[in-house]
C-alpha cells in the first residue's frame, strides 16, 4: 500500500507541480492572444495570425507551443512519475523535480529564444520522463517477480 505520507508524498508534489505549470502556460496563451490581437480558434497559423508580421508570427507561435508542447507530454510525465513512485518513491520524485525545472528552462528557451532555445531543457525533460517511464516498468517487473 502506498504510504502518502511517507516518500511518495513528493511524488505528488511533482505531479502536482506539472499541473501548475501547464496551467501557467495556458495563461501565457491567453495574455498572448490578446497582446497579438490573435482570437480563437486560430493556432497561430490562420486568418488572425496571417496580420502579424514574421517577427509576431514567431514570437506567438513560440509561446503556443510551450503550452501544446506541455499538453503533449502531460500524460507521460504525471503517468510517470506517479506509477514509478509506487515502487521507487525517492527517484522518482527527483526526476519529477528535474523535469519540472528543465520544463522551465525550456519554456524560458522557447519562449524568447525560438525553436534553438528550447534545446537544453527538451533534453533535461525527456530523459527525465523516460528514465521515470523505465522505472515504472522496472517496478512492475519485480513486483511480478517477488508476488507469491
Amino acid at each position: 500500500m502506498v504510504d502518502v505520507y511517507g516518500d511518495y508524498k513528493y511524488n505528488i508534489l511533482a505531479a502536482a507541480a506539472m499541473f501548475l505549470q501547464c496551467h501557467i502556460a495556458g495563461i501565457k496563451c491567453y495574455r498572448a492572444r490578446l497582446r497579438y490581437k490573435v482570437d480563437y480558434p486560430d493556432m497561430g497559423s490562420g486568418r488572425y495570425s496571417d496580420k502579424l508580421s514574421d517577427k509576431e508570427w514567431v514570437e506567438f507561435n513560440s509561446i503556443i507551443r510551450v503550452h501544446q508542447n506541455y499538453v503533449e507530454q502531460l500524460p507521460i510525465a504525471v503517468g510517470s512519475v506517479l506509477m514509478g513512485g509506487l515502487y521507487f518513491p525517492k527517484f522518482t520524485a527527483i526526476l519529477g523535480g528535474v523535469y519540472v525545472l528543465s520544463r522551465l528552462m525550456y519554456a524560458y528557451g522557447y519562449s524568447n529564444f525560438g525553436p534553438n532555445g528550447r534545446l537544453t531543457g527538451a533534453i533535461c525533460q525527456n530523459l527525465s520522463a523516460m528514465v521515470n517511464l523505465v522505472a515504472c516498468f522496472v517496478g512492475v517487473f519485480f513486483a511480478f517477480k517477488n508476488a507469491h
